[in-house]
């Protein structure tokens, strides 16, 4: 399940357009790393990685919980009031309107 998640991350997630600040923070990260000595320069840098895989981790790990609550509500949905969602489009083929409903729109 964790593959097929990820797969879906990767599909749905659109990366947000932030090239202005990406270029910014990748010249700023340069002109100071460039000042630094080597093995300082090198910490920079791991920091740097580390700070953009934690928001990684937690783009991905949002996308996840809102999958799981998109289920929980499909789910709850499904039998809403003790109504089963497919017999209701079965019935009709309106979300969420019973038949009866229906019928006394039509009649107004």
């Amino acid at each position: 399940m964790p593959i097929r998640l990820d797969d879906l991350y990767h599909h749905f997630c659109n990366k947000q357009g932030f090239t202005d600040r990406m270029l910014s923070v990748e010249e700023n990260s340069k002109n100071f790393i460039d000042g630094l000595s080597e093995a300082d320069g090198k910490a920079v840098l791991r920091i740097i990685d580390e700070l953009e895989m934690i928001c990684n981790y937690q783009s991905k790990a949002s996308f996840i919980q809102g999958f799981g609550l998109g289920m929980e509500l499909t789910t709850e949905l499904q039998n809403y009031k003790g109504h089963s969602l497919e017999k209701q489009l079965n019935d009709c083929g309106q979300f969420f309107m019973p038949k009866g409903e229906i019928d006394v729109e039509k009649e107004n």
